[in-house]
């Protein structure tokens, strides 16, 4: 606030507002003229209510700032010198800022220069009103030493004599000069740790000469260029004194960073003025470009890793300044993963002073998610510190661990389950930190203490503290085995920190109160604890042998696979270690010998490990006197030694799944060994070693199993073959304890109040085989002929999404039904499947009935180009479709009115363009019902989720950073609406769709072309792998639990579709032909050729990106398959080709394929045969003569059907077709869609319509 003092002119209140709403002007129009560059300087706001003429008093406003650059110099963490140096670089810049749009400063010092929590500097308070030259020192006192502590930051010319203003009339403004040397006094004091550089007199000496500033600047300051530059800007002579542009120009590459300059306009700049939730999005998607770019410009290896630490401390300051005011929960995980990726590179004092403190906090945010991924931070920073000042060393004891014991009891499981996997890390530095401590000086020994003796106590004091920590986790408040889980998945360093004697007292009980008494029916919990074994005995010792062989001959007879997998492992590594004895190795053959004859193929795998790993740990004595005997029952012939390969080849086929599972399910092996007994096939009941000899060659003619061996159909026909019944007698100890283990964890499972479902693996087709035995029965279940499927019964549920009512039973089938019943009960079978079993038996037995008619229901021509997917949706008979003309169009098929006439409800148009263009869209997948809305992928690579009743959208994505390029497959994985996306350029982007953000990404090689087609395990994520195809030719399978290609294999011609086909692990290749593939053994199994299949041209000449693609599906060369619809529930399949035909496919019963679509009037029909070449099943498609092909039901089409085929040519499909073609615009009157043979609308010749 100004007064007027009635003094002249100069210092009425007039002259001086004008001043100041000049600069506001000038300062204004600058950030007109450059709205895109970054601004250091602080605007004023001028507030007056009466003309200037009149006014008498005046206020000037400006932002606030909690800290100027004085204050931020004293307070902690005290700035590094990569942060000083951006400080100072800021500095330079606002200067040349101000000067720029002629405005002088006339006061810069520390005290006007505002630091914000971003680490963004900003230059206030403006003196134009002061007077440029002085010749009294009172008028310093008065305009610039209000703080009476005599600093002065002024330039030297400015203190002239009176003489001299007199002589001179010195008028003229501060000049640029003038301002660069208040910033060198600033920078000066800046790395001078708060120490002014010049006091008065001081300054008037040095004016003079007789004052060297740059001694102290050499004392305090380790780099000479640093102080080159300062004492550049000080510089007494102002015609020798740089502009502020000169001096970044000069020492950029020498005290400034290159990419100081790109940091300053593009990166920091931007950011600063976005709100906090818009700013960590957006710096956490160019995060890893912005530290490639920083290394880009670096010579060597370790100049680059430099040159990142400073960067990223800057972007530490600018990450913890902003996850403060975030609002959104998942923008506070954002800020923290962004910490944890920039960690690695930040330094011991960024992570131990910044990101360390900012972590702790977000662990008391009322979120769960934050709070975890806040642990996951505080781990990632202490395993990146190295070094430590010595105020440091009590880190753990005073700061870290009681910041996060309120978490152990936290009411999260999520909480608790990541504390649990982080903590073994946070100890095993919390050791180290104090192993450390002891080297440093201030870590003397205590008084009258042996040196010893003080680490001892230290350290006996820190396993206290981690001891009551597991203690509340694990054992404390609600159980859970994602706790238990969590906390085994590191459990060595747990070890290695708690030592051997406190391992053995506390550690394995911990292990055995929690896995096997509390988690008990978890399979998983049981697997982790078998995969963790090995590690605690090579720590612990043979001490811990007798812990760990009564856990592993349990799990060697757990109902889970997967889990005596594991244990089969641990004890192939503990004997390949020499831990087990002889005596040992004896008494566990006993119990592995039965597993030579699982149907699974990783456990017998597994047993066969196990006994080679005895090859060197038991003397050929031993072998041929304890061994041998033992495994002899199980064998065609003798073998010499017990290395795998020559013990693979001797075993006798495994037992089939479906005899296996018969045998668990009627509780013991007993009754089928009565029912074999019983059997007229049956010998007499003897033990396998009286008639061993004797059934050998029935054995070895009977089939070798799978790693799920299929059970004959009928149910129990398998018992009455003498091989299953030798088999069956040498593992029956082994059923029954089978038997009794899935009691226990049954009645352990109603104890805890937890069904069997939560405990029970689902499926491990490809990783580790567990199917239940299931009853497929065709009879059971009513044919598709005989539901009544009308509109009528179709409803909407809450969500808008419409559904099909349950079909109700006729009464002749539920009287089939009944009797089938009384049927299986007689034979013992009413219990042979389990409720989930039955209910996906169900469902694949409709499906497997399902065969499409030849009836032409309607046709839809709204879409005005190549119509590129259709997605249905999963509870009613609503559908998308999406084009090359850029709209996705809903259609519901209960919206057929009396003429079959279809309307599309609503539409998307994507936005997005490409080269000035609207993008087409290529691939559709819905979400859960629940969500009703549907996801698209276009051309340009964006990836939109929108609304399936308005058709507005309601997020958009950019993958894998903008550069995949277009996406033209979309895969829903499972109910939590993970979507895969295939890209042209070779990526595979796992897209959460409720994060809003990529949950995984792929890279296949780009020598293997443009992604054509993915499909995934299941809509359940039960099975962690996608397989991708590609315009090159190219097939791979991925693992996404490890983000790796498992297998990759290359046709000879490019692939346009792929699908799933079976209950089995089998998908389908759409080329010329269509290849059925199993994933298990990774080899074709079938092929079916169609009467014009003829190789494509290779896949190498194909070009990349989107044109290509379109290209090759507008003008095909020869015939290609474009369209596989599979079921994993159905073993038909249905294709449809560039020959405009649809053809239906039966892979049990060839000869009822037969072409659904495409046949005009007149043309021969077709017959399938089957032939085996190289072991290859292939299915030929041939011309059986003239006529027209009969129909689903035996009759010929109907004539009227035969002219509307004839009208109509073109691709179709059993319910809906889709008329796709180029140039094409649907035209609407009167409610009806125009048919083909309409005024308006010719009828089109068969060659000119375009491929299916």
């Amino acid at each position: 606030m100004f007064l007027k003092t009635g003094g002249g002119d100069d210092l009425m209140l007039d002259n001086h507002a004008r001043k100041l709403g000049r600069c506001d002007q000038s300062l204004k129009e600058q950030r007109r003229r450059n709205p895109d560059k970054p601004s250091n300087v602080c605007f004023y706001t001028l507030y007056r209510n009466v003309p200037w003429s009149e006014m008498k008093a005046a206020f000037v406003v400006r932002t606030f700032f909690k800290h100027s650059l004085q204050e931020r110099i004293m307070t902690r963490p005290f700035l590094t010198t990569e942060t000083k140096l951006w400080l100072s670089y800021q500095l330079i810049r606002a200067v040349d800022e101000m000067h720029a749009a002629h405005v002088p400063h006339g006061d810069l010092k520390v005290a006007n220069v505002m630091v914000t929590s971003l680490g963004w500097l900003y230059v206030t308070d403006m003196a134009p009103f002061k007077p440029s030259h002085l010749s009294n020192p009172a008028d310093f006192s008065y305009f610039f030493d209000t703080a009476e502590n005599r600093h002065c930051t002024l330039a030297p010319e400015r203190f002239v004599t009176e003489e001299h203003i007199l002589t001179e009339k010195l008028t003229e403004p501060v000049t640029e000069r003038m301002d660069v040397f208040g910033a060198g006094c600033a920078i000066a004091q800046l790395f001078l740790g708060g120490e002014v550089l010049f006091k008065l007199d001081q300054l008037l000496a040095y004016k003079n000469g007789k004052y060297d500033a740059s001694e102290r600047l050499k004392e305090k300051i380790d780099d000479p260029e640093i102080v080159n530059m300062i004492m550049l800007m000080l510089e007494s002579d102002p015609a020798a004194r740089p502009t502020a542009l000169q001096v970044i120009d000069k020492f950029t590459g020498t005290v400034f960073p290159k990419y100081y300059n790109e940091f300053h306009s593009n990166v920091i700049g931007p950011l600063v003025t976005l709100s906090p939730d818009k700013r960590i999005a957006s710096l956490n998607s160019r995060l890893p470009e912005i530290i490639e770019y920083v290394k880009s410009g670096c010579a060597s290896e370790e100049e680059a890793m430099e040159a990142v630490r400073g960067a990223v401390i800057i972007l530490a300051t600018l990450i913890c300044g902003t996850i403060r005011h975030c609002l959104i929960p998942n923008n506070k995980v954002t800020c923290l993963q962004a910490m944890m990726t920039i960690s690695p590179y930040a330094g011991d004092d960024c992570n131990l002073h910044t990101l360390l403190p900012y972590a702790i906090t977000m662990a008391k945010d009322r979120s769960p998610l934050v709070r975890a991924t806040a642990v996951k931070t505080v781990a990632k920073a202490v395993q990146n510190i190295d070094s430590f000042p010595a105020g440091e060393a009590n880190l753990f004891d005073d700061y870290i661990i009681p910041a996060i014991t309120p978490l152990a009891t936290d009411k999260s499981v999520l909480v608790k389950a990541t504390l649990a996997e982080n903590l073994p890390e946070i100890a095993s530095r919390a050791r180290r930190f104090l192993e450390t401590r002891q080297l440093l000086p201030q870590a003397e020994p205590r008084t009258g203490m042996p040196f010893n003796e003080g680490y001892d106590s230290d350290l006996k004091r820190l396993q206290d503290l981690f001891e009551e920590l597991i203690r509340l986790m694990v054992l404390g408040g609600e159980v859970s085995p994602w706790i238990t889980r969590a906390f085994l998945s590191d459990i060595t360093k747990f070890c290695v920190f708690f030592g051997r004697q406190r391992t053995n007292n506390f550690i394995i009980p911990t292990l055995t109160i929690s896995v096997l008494f509390l988690n008990a029916p978890d399979f998983q919990v049981r697997r982790d604890l078998h995969k963790q074994l090995v590690g605690i005995a090579l720590y612990v010792g043979p001490t811990f042998l007798s812990y760990i062989l009564p856990c592993i001959k349990e799990g060697l007879m757990d109902i889970e696979e997967i889990v005596v997998h594991e244990a089969l492992n641990s004890l192939s590594k503990l004997s390949s270690l020499g831990m087990l004895d002889r005596k040992g190795l004896v008494d566990l053959s006993e119990v592995v010998v039965p597993l030579l004859l699982h149907p699974s193929n990783w456990i017998r795998s597994g047993a066969l490990e196990f006994f080679a790993s005895m090859d060197g740990q038991l003397s050929n004595v031993d072998v041929i006197c304890f061994i041998l005997p033992m495994i002899k029952p199980f064998l065609k012939y003798t073998i010499p030694d017990l290395k795998k390969d020559t013990l693979e080849a001797a075993l006798i086929p495994p037992i089939t799944r479906a005899a296996f599972d018969q045998a668990i399910k009627d509780g013991s092996a007993s009754s089928i060994m009565d029912t074999i007994a019983s059997s007229p096939r049956a010998p007499a009941a003897r033990s396998p070693s009286t008639y061993h000899s004797k059934v050998m060659s029935e054995i070895s003619d009977f089939p070798s199993a799978s790693a799920d061996g299929a059970g004959t159909e009928g149910g129990s026909s398998f018992v009455g073959t003498t091989a299953e019944h030798v088999k069956l007698q040498l593992v029956r100890k082994y059923i029954e304890a089978l038997v009794k283990t899935a009691s226990r964890y049954k009645e352990d499972a109603q104890r805890t109040g937890t069904t069997d479902d939560k405990f029970i693996s689902k499926d491990f087709k490809i990783v580790a085989r567990h199917q239940i035995s299931q009853v497929r029965d065709q009879q059971l279940l009513p044919t598709l002929q005989e539901v009544e499927f009308t509109m009528e019964e179709m409803d909407t549920n809450k969500a808008g999404c419409p559904r099909l009512n349950k079909v109700k039973p006729t009464p002749r089938q539920r009287k089939r039904m009944e009797l089938k019943s009384v049927a299986l009960e007689r034979r013992g079978q009413s219990s042979m499947a389990s409720p989930v079993r039955q209910r996906e038996t169900q469902g694949y037995s409709i499906l497997r009935q399902v065969r499409p008619t030849q009836n032409l229901i309607c046709q839809a021509e709204e879409h005005t180009a190549t119509v590129t997917d259709i997605a249905v949706h999963d509870t009613g008979p609503i559908f998308l479709t999406s084009s090359i003309d850029t709209y996705v169009r809903l259609w519901d098929l209960r919206s057929l009115d009396q003429d079959y006439a279809l309307v599309s409800h609503t539409g998307y148009c994507d936005t997005t363009t490409q080269h000035g263009k609207a993008s087409p869209v290529l691939s559709l997948a819905m979400l859960t019902s629940g969500k009703n809305a549907a996801a698209c992928g276009t051309a340009a690579g964006s990836f939109t989720i929108f609304c399936l009743e308005t058709g507005v959208v309601l997020h958009g994505l950019s993958l894998a950073d903008g550069k995949a390029g277009a996406i033209g497959s979309l895969q829903r994985m499972n109910k939590n609406d993970v979507v895969a996306a295939g890209t042209h350029c070779g990526y595979i982007c796992g897209v959460d769709c409720r994060m809003q953000s990529e949950a995984f990404c792929l890279k296949a090689a780009r020598e293997h072309g443009p992604i054509t087609s993915i499909v995934v395990g299941d809509e359940h994520g039960r099975e962690s792998w996608v397989v991708s195809s590609t315009m090159n030719g190219y097939v791979t399978l991925w693992d996404l639990r490890f983000g790796m290609a498992i297998r990759t294999w290359q046709l000879n011609e490019p692939i346009h579709k792929l699908s799933l086909n079976g209950p089995d692990p089998v998908v389908l290749i759409g080329t010329s032909e269509v290849q059925r593939w199993s994933l298990e053994s990774l080899r074709q199994v079938a092929s079916y050729k169609t009467s014009n299949s003829e190789p494509l041209p290779g896949g190498g000449a194909q070009p990349h990106g989107y044109s290509g693609v379109v290209d090759a599906v507008s003008a095909p060369k020869g015939h290609s398959i474009r369209a596989i619809c599979g079921s994993r529930d159905a073993t038909w399949f249905t294709t449809g080709g560039s020959d405009r035909k649809i053809r239906y496919w039966d892979s049990e019963n060839v000869s009822k394929s037969y072409v659904v679509s495409g046949l005009d009037p007149g043309q021969p029909s077709f017959k399938y045969s089957m032939s085996t070449v190289n072991e290859v099943c292939v299915v030929k498609e041939e011309s059986q003569g003239e006529g027209t092909q009969p129909s689903q039901h035996g009759l010929r089409t109907p004539p009227h059907q035969q002219e509307l085929r004839g009208v109509r040519a073109g691709p179709r499909a059993a319910f809906v077709q889709i008329q796709h073609e180029h140039g094409e615009r649907g035209l609407r009157s009167e409610g009806r869609v125009p048919r083909r043979g309409d005024a308006a609308f010719p009828a089109r010749s068969p060659d000119t319509t375009p491929p299916a």
